[in-house]
């Protein structure tokens, strides 16, 4: 609708919508295991559908081969959310800091220097990335956020294109 197209980036009906925390977006960012080779998942519930070893358990998933490296971000393996020093310049997760904390009510959230957004870092229990945040966060979602997730497909999570040239 006329309405509609004013929540788009360039005001019309081709620009970007929900810049602005309307949903968790998978992003082909993904921690590599101890090994050197990427995470499919957490454990054998929680996987993506590649084929590959799993961050939090021994073993392996069947599925589909990853596609060639160049297509997603690799991270170096980490134990703790808050491991900031394996993110990537170019990605947003480069650029986010320096990083901190705020409490909203009785709950603490680690945010980024970009619009105190959500900043979380996959780890081993965790190890894909989404971005964006969904509407729940309020103060803490937006287009800069990322978080941890475990790698499963799920009605509450979209996905995120980005064309790099």
């Amino acid at each position: 609708s006329e309405v509609g197209y004013l929540s788009s980036t360039t005001g019309n009906i081709s620009g970007v919508y929900d810049m602005s925390g309307g949903n968790w977006e998978y992003t082909m960012g993904v921690m590599l295991h101890t090994s050197g080779v990427p995470c499919v998942g957490r454990d054998a519930t929680y996987t993506s559908g590649f084929a590959g070893p799993y961050c939090n358990t021994s073993g392996n998933a069947t599925g589909i081969p990853l596609p060639e490296n160049k297509y997603y971000d690799s991270y170096v393996y980490g134990n703790n959310y808050m491991n900031y020093n394996r993110r990537i310049l170019g990605d947003a997760t480069g650029e986010m800091g320096p990083f901190g904390s705020a409490t909203y009510g009785a709950q603490t959230r680690q945010i980024g220097s970009w619009h105190h957004d959500d900043s979380f870092f996959i780890f081993d229990k965790f190890p894909w990335f989404v971005r964006g945040t969904d509407y729940l966060l309020g103060l803490n979602a937006g287009s800069f956020a990322f978080f941890y997730m475990m790698g499963k497909a799920d009605a509450q999570y979209g996905y995120r294109i980005v064309l790099a040239f």
